[in-house]
């Protein structure tokens, strides 16, 4: 019992690793999908779906996984939390990399359209601070660290600064000029998705804190 126990966990711990890869590949198709917009690199923009596919790949992997676990053995309270988590991380990871290809094909439609230099640089700006959330978020469920986990709200509220700032730039400088509505409202989802991949950074956070303490309230909850 205590041999079939060590490998479930070793299972356990390799499923953990597959879900931290994720988090690695999604954090590169991010720089990836930020340097295809701001360079209008389109080969960059091609790099970030060829990913996807590979991030998909790792997510049904982990998904089997996990339930072929789930199949062998019943997990002990806190395997059991590390399983739900694992569930959990590994959809928050698989969302963010679908948003980096929204981000690329928006590279890709960006051709030769008139662009706002101030609001690529406020995206640009949005992108370093989402892909630090996420190598913050993923340092947190490694360590199994409940303080840097309840740091991650004060790292997406920048993100959500700099959102609400691009709306009202993409307003003031599309006005009058139909020209740049297309440009501009691509670069609206464009920030959405960024503040959507800080949300999701934040739940993976969600999830370190319901491993290491077994709160399952979120950062967003009110006090008890």
């Amino acid at each position: 019992m205590a041999e079939l126990r060590r490998q479930y966990r070793d299972q356990l711990a390799a499923l953990e690793d597959r879900v931290l890869v994720m988090g690695n590949q999604a954090q590169r198709m991010l720089d990836e999908a930020m340097r295809a917009l701001a360079d209008r690199d389109r080969d960059a923009a091609h790099a970030v779906l060829r990913a996807d596919e590979r991030i998909d790949a790792q997510y049904r992997a982990v998904q089997d996984g996990v339930f072929t676990a789930l199949a062998l053995q019943g997990p002990v309270a806190t395997e059991l939390r590390l399983v739900a988590a694992l569930i959990h991380c590994d959809l928050h990871l698989k969302r963010i990399g679908d948003l980096c290809v929204n981000i690329a094909h928006a590279a890709l439609h960006d051709a030769e359209q008139e662009t706002d230099p101030e609001m690529v640089a406020q995206l640009r700006d949005m992108g370093i601070h989402a892909g630090r959330a996420i190598g913050k978020t993923l340092e947190a469920f490694t360590r199994r660290d409940a303080s840097l986990a309840r740091t991650l709200p004060d790292l997406d509220d920048p993100i959500d600064q700099l959102n609400r700032a691009i709306f009202r730039r993409a307003v003031t400088w599309a006005a009058g000029d139909e020209t740049r509505l297309d440009w501009v409202l691509r670069m609206v989802l464009v920030a959405r998705y960024l503040e959507r991949i800080g949300d999701h950074a934040v739940e993976i956070a969600d999830q370190t804190l319901f491993v290491v303490t077994g709160d399952s309230r979120g950062l967003d909850s009110p006090p008890a």
